[in-house]
């Protein structure tokens, strides 16, 4: 079964509504540029209303691990997704004591997924979440992995890492990348949303739907 993320959560009903349908994990964006940002408090306040078997997965562009370490550990956050090329390995080792760690990559057409094998083996992390590059955005882009590079990160045969689609997934979408790349999971934000934050329960429905189809046989 394919496992779902939505991100850019910032209000509590949001996050009641998707749990109740099912969500595997919900997105808490603490980088101060994101138009979808929630300060820790903000997001403790919602992380303590919430189902115990929901991942909280903080998104980090900004801060320092010790930072990161901090935010985690006041708000709850059980996965730290490091969503900038500014955390090497050795920071992800460092938080890998304290929480579970996704690395974010935004492949263009040079990027080589051989590169993930000595980064797991030097940092520890084996789950790596894949979204769409656009130049001066570190994500909720909206736009779409180009087709040909999904092919390469998202191999035929079984992999020993987990690989999260990210990037412009949405109801309309989601089940045909789950057919053509099996990814570990999938993870939107604008995808679901009325405006960036504010989700839109019948799309957050609509898309966890789309993606329990796609797993049918």
């Amino acid at each position: 079964m394919t496992r779902t993320k939505i991100c850019g959560i910032t209000r509590l009903n949001d996050a009641l509504h998707a749990s109740s349908e099912g969500v595997d994990a919900l997105g808490f964006n603490f980088s101060r540029k994101s138009p979808r940002s929630i300060t820790p408090s903000a997001a403790k306040k919602i992380i303590d209303e919430l189902p115990p078997f929901v991942s909280k997965v903080g998104i980090f562009v900004e801060q320092s691990p010790a930072e990161i370490a901090d935010i985690c550990s006041y708000s709850k956050i059980a996965v730290a997704q490091l969503h900038s090329e500014r955390y090497s390995a050795a920071d992800a080792r460092f938080l890998k004591d304290m929480v579970h760690v996704i690395r974010v990559f935004r492949p263009d057409g040079s990027f080589s997924p051989q590169s993930l094998t000595p980064f797991a083996e030097e940092s520890g992390v084996r789950t790596f979440l894949f979204d769409a590059y656009k130049e001066g955005m570190e994500g909720g882009t909206g736009e779409e992995i180009e087709t040909s590079v999904a092919r390469q990160i998202f191999p035929a045969e079984g992999a020993p890492f987990f690989r999260v689609l990210a990037g412009g997934l949405n109801p309309g979408n989601v089940a045909e990348a789950i057919r053509q790349f099996r990814p570990y999971g999938v993870d939107t934000a604008s995808g679901v949303e009325a405006k960036p934050g504010i989700k839109d329960p019948e799309k957050i429905s609509a898309f966890l739907l789309a993606v329990r189809l796609a797993n049918q046989p």
